[in-house]
């Protein structure tokens, strides 16, 4: 990466400390584990504190993120976009809004959840739209799920994620179509609970501190601003 970048990239850094949905305490509704030391951040150690490391969206850690996703939503343009997101964070709503509104910057956008304990019950969420991966319905549910999706008022687990689901019941109706919500919870539990903390995992390989992060081919952004947004998605090379 170019040397100029180091300072905008620092500015975003600090930027993300405002702007990014944290959670001091954890980053999922599950109790977190450390993540070990990837070789990259073995080598920021190395590194004098007037040489912080750019960020490179073609690293393994986070071409891992946009090949695990499996919502893929579609622009009109080429690059290829992952949000590591979480569809209660309300920062993480502004982006998505943002990406709507300029479609031409971007081709490929998958999102690669990372539920927050701020969010409880948002892995549902999170559950509903992989299930709607690669389907008619998934555009419509993912538009719910980012802009009518209301937050569980509650502090019991099990409970916000019937009160998620319940939502999209309510606002479609044919999910419930030969099933009931019982068994559309477990269903939806067992097929995608394994693959969220799989993301949520990776998420935490890369030593994001929270939600969301854009990664634009080769540049990342951690936290939320449009004109950042709008400036990587501009600029950013698509990854060989």
């Amino acid at each position: 990466m170019r040397k100029n970048l180091i300072l905008p990239t620092l500015l975003i850094v600090a930027l993300a400390l405002f702007t990014g949905c944290r959670q001091a305490e954890g980053s999922s509704p599950e109790k977190d584990t450390p993540a070990p030391a990837s070789a990259a951040a073995q080598a920021d150690e190395a590194q004098a504190p007037d040489e912080p490391r750019v960020p490179d969206g073609c690293a393994p850690e986070f071409r891992a993120l946009f090949d695990n996703a499996v919502v893929e939503l579609h622009g009109e343009g080429t690059l290829d976009v992952v949000v590591v997101t979480d569809p209660l964070c309300w920062h993480c709503r502004l982006g998505d809004k943002l990406l709507r509104e300029y479609p031409e910057l971007y081709g490929r956008l998958r999102l690669s959840f990372f539920p927050r304990r701020s969010f409880i019950g948002s892995d549902m969420a999170a559950w509903v739209l992989e299930d709607a991966a690669g389907t008619d319905r998934l555009e419509k549910l993912a538009r719910y799920a980012y802009d009518g999706l209301k937050q569980p008022k509650t502090e019991d687990l099990m409970e916000a994620r019937m009160l998620v689901l319940a939502q999209f019941a309510k606002a479609f109706p044919e999910l419930l179509e030969g099933t009931t919500m019982e068994e559309l919870y477990v269903r939806l539990q067992k097929d995608h609970e394994p693959h969220v903390q799989e993301s949520a995992m990776l998420a935490r390989a890369a030593h994001l501190p929270g939600t969301p992060i854009l990664v634009a081919g080769d540049k990342v952004v951690l936290g939320f601003g449009p004109s950042v947004w709008l400036k990587v998605l501009g600029e950013a090379r698509m990854c060989k």
